[in-house]
């Protein structure tokens, strides 16, 4: 007997909301992953190992053409997620899944280095040394248990902005912990920091890695910017020193790099756009490290914050002043960070090359229509 279509897809429904129901009451949740590569293009072929807490491995798969993939049912928990694929650098970060939910991670892979191969030339030995013993085989060390870390804006991290005056560092990373990297820490990586419990250092505790860099000619004057480079998570302390884990690098983390605390900035939507409030605009600082002009997706600081009223996700227009005209707008960005006198900016558009000194105007709600 064929069934009517009608029932068809109402029986389809009834067997999918089942599923999810029954996927929810056991205490699982999906995953749902993009991988791209550092200009955010697709990258098929690299392959994901999802693992507990106890290091169990849940799942693995490959992403598809588009790079994509899906883990449709992990236990609820903390999960830790492995990316590798030849040529680049392999990746390890954290997410919490959630009991009926869908939890979505967009990852971006660097390029591995290059490792760089030189043939030396020399005299055959008159006779063949004795060949050594193979060395005794060791397990690799099991890594540490991780606190899933909560979800935030990595611009909010990953950004310059102006050398906060009134804090003191957490820690400094020392070295690594198992094998020397040439200075030089990525995603995974134990790092050993100088600085402990005396400290304010705890087991679990997320801290922001930064350094100090040199800003040239401002206003006449050099002055200096932070960059952050990281984040990373403590999992072993004592009274001076501890042990932590790189979550992930904004770009690369260096000896002598210091630990401050993490505040989580949600991901949020920008702001409906509005008019540029001209007469309240801020004066963009600087850019990033190594960095002098703005272009698109960089971020950029500017010297008004939260006494000012900015806040995060906020839309600015981008404009200079020439004489006595109206303003000329060169592009428009988005508020991703701010602290008390100052925030950074992440520039989303713009028709000329953006550089210190230029402005940036907060736009404000459009008036309503008059009746």
């Amino acid at each position: 007997m064929r069934l009517p279509a009608t029932m068809l897809a109402a029986a389809c429904v009834l067997v999918a909301l089942c599923t999810t129901v029954a996927i929810a009451q056991t205490g699982k949740g999906s995953v749902r992953i993009e991988v791209t590569d550092s200009s955010s293009g697709r990258l098929p072929g690299v392959a994901v190992v999802a693992t507990g807490a106890d290091g169990q491995v849940l799942a693995k798969a490959v992403t598809d053409r588009t790079g994509g993939l899906v883990f449709p049912a992990l236990t609820a928990g903390p999960v830790m997620l492995r990316f590798r694929l030849e040529g680049f650098a392999g990746v390890l970060v954290g997410v919490t899944v959630e009991p009926g939910a869908e939890a979505r991670v967009v990852q971006a892979l660097e390029l591995a280095p290059i490792a760089e191969t030189v043939d030396v030339q020399a005299a055959a030995p008159v006779a063949e040394p004795k060949p050594l013993p193979p060395p005794p085989v060791r397990s690799p060390p099991r890594g540490p248990l991780m606190k899933p870390v909560p979800q935030h804006d990595r611009d909010s991290v990953c950004g310059p902005s102006k050398r906060n005056l009134g804090t003191e560092p957490l820690g400094t990373i020392r070295s690594t912990r198992f094998v020397a990297q040439g200075g030089l820490y990525t995603t995974g990586t134990q790092v050993i920091v100088d600085g402990g419990t005396l400290n304010g250092l705890e087991v679990g505790q997320n801290l922001v890695v930064r350094r100090y860099f040199r800003v040239e000619r401002l206003a006449g004057t050099d002055t200096m910017g932070e960059h952050s480079a990281g984040l990373v998570q403590i999992v072993s302390a004592s009274e001076r020193s501890s042990i932590a884990v790189v979550i992930y690098a904004c770009n690369e983390l260096r000896q002598g790099d210091f630990l401050a605390a993490f505040t989580p900035e949600l991901m949020r939507p920008p702001d409906p756009r509005g008019v540029p409030d001209f007469d309240g605009a801020a004066r963009i600082l600087f850019a990033d490290e190594g960095q002098i002009l703005g272009a698109p997706r960089r971020l950029m600081v500017i010297d008004r914050g939260l006494t000012h009223g900015l806040r995060a996700g906020q839309r600015v227009t981008l404009f200079r002043r020439r004489g006595r005209g109206a303003p000329d707008i060169v592009g428009d960005a988005i508020v991703v960070a701010t602290r008390i006198d100052s925030a950074t900016i992440r520039i989303e558009r713009v028709n000329d090359a953006i550089e210190s000194g230029d402005l940036a105007a907060p736009q404000i709600p459009a008036p309503g229509p008059s009746r």
